[in-house]
């Protein structure tokens, strides 16, 4: 009798189907040149997956990926997926198409936790009397602002570094260094060590 034929089932995968650990590194690269110059965020990105082909992915998963820090079968599984994602964007240049819903809905994020002129300036003013306010004067300056507290501490930290930058760059002008202006260190000095206290050690000395 004649050996009955195997029966039929999904053909497996070949080797040359697959990508390289090379190619994946290659795309990787690419895919995050291509991705910054198109004005996307890993986030947008992520969204946009989900948008388009009904899998979202978090920041993290892509911020993964281009890192090369996903396993080679997820590293394989998210490439096609991402490759189309390209296509898709840059095919849909000067036509307005779901991705740039999804690149609206980013900016409109963004602009939601942008501080507005008038609000910038009082938290200027507060800077001014004290640079490092504590937790409870965070929360009272952001509900009194209608911001969230993160918000404002995230804006007190950026500002504090970009005062050591710019007392950095007179100090190097003057040729010696300064870690900060006599403005600010009286400022401190007022915010965190009384008047009275500091006039009695003057008069120690």
């Amino acid at each position: 009798l004649a050996a009955s034929p195997p029966p039929l089932g999904p053909p497996e995968p070949s080797d040359e189907d697959a990508p390289s650990s090379d190619d994946l590194e290659q795309f990787a690269k690419q895919f995050k040149q291509r991705r910054i110059k198109l004005g996307f965020t890993q986030a947008d990105v992520g969204l946009a997956l989900g948008t388009l082909y009904g899998n979202v992915f978090s920041q993290t998963t892509i911020c993964r990926f281009e890192a090369l820090q996903l396993s080679f079968k997820n590293m394989c599984k998210l490439k096609p997926l991402l490759n189309k994602w390209l296509e898709e964007t840059d095919s849909s240049t000067g036509s307005p198409t779901n991705l740039d819903k999804i690149a609206a809905q980013g900016r409109k994020r963004k602009k939601r936790t942008s501080i507005e002129v008038g609000v910038k300036g009082a938290l200027e003013n507060h800077f001014l009397k004290c640079p490092k306010p504590s937790a409870h004067e965070i929360t009272s300056l952001a509900d009194s602002l209608q911001l969230e507290k993160e918000v404002v501490r995230v804006w007190f930290c950026n500002r504090r570094q970009k005062e050591k930058r710019m007392t950095r760059r007179r100090g190097t002008r003057k040729g010696h260094p300064s870690f900060a202006s006599p403005e600010l260190q009286a400022i401190q000095e007022s915010c965190f060590v009384p008047i009275n206290q500091a006039a009695a050690t003057e008069e120690q000395m």
